[in-house]
């Protein structure tokens, strides 16, 4: 079996045991009026290159297709400053708790971290270069994906507070 197929049936079956993610020890990485944003320090997969981190999206209300909050398995990649997503599931309650009622283990393709998101709190968490940022001219200047986007799972994340959001191009 190669890596990638190996990787889809791992993801698979950690969706399948989503409730015992229910009682991790989550760390608030970000709140706004839409959602908190947490990640599970206890789950990161460590790598120089590539760490993984589970995401728990905690919406504040209810989106109409009865999604409450959102469970995300975020791949990093340290030396091109970019993220996505190997494995996602909405869930109908708080806390990643409840019904799923959607999963999926399709990889999304490699989306650039941008400054003052979410995912440039995890990366630099992560990958811990927040100078490499600034040198290389990735911060608060360049123009970024929009943080509704910010976890890369194409499914209407929360977009992290800012006081001056800038657009997409």
């Amino acid at each position: 079996m190669n890596p990638i197929s190996c990787l889809k049936w791992i993801s698979a079956l950690w969706l399948l045991c989503l409730p015992w993610m229910a009682i991790a020890e989550w760390e608030k990485i970000d709140e706004n009026y839409l959602a908190v944003v947490y990640i599970d320090p206890d789950k990161i997969r460590a790598s120089s290159v590539f760490p993984q981190a589970w995401h728990l999206i905690d919406l504040n209300d209810k989106s109409k297709a009865g999604v409450k909050s959102r469970l995300a398995l975020m791949e990093y990649d340290c030396q091109e400053r970019r993220r996505r997503t190997l494995a996602f599931a909405s869930k109908s309650e708080a806390m990643g708790e409840g019904k799923t009622l959607f999963t999926s283990t399709q990889s999304t393709p490699w989306k650039p971290v941008s400054g003052d998101t979410v995912a440039e709190k995890v990366i630099v968490m992560l990958c811990g270069h927040a100078s490499h940022a600034k040198k290389h001219g990735k911060g608060k200047d360049e123009k970024s994906a929009p943080a509704q986007d910010a976890h890369g799972d194409g499914h209407g994340a929360p977009p992290a507070p800012k006081a001056e959001a800038k657009p997409s191009h």
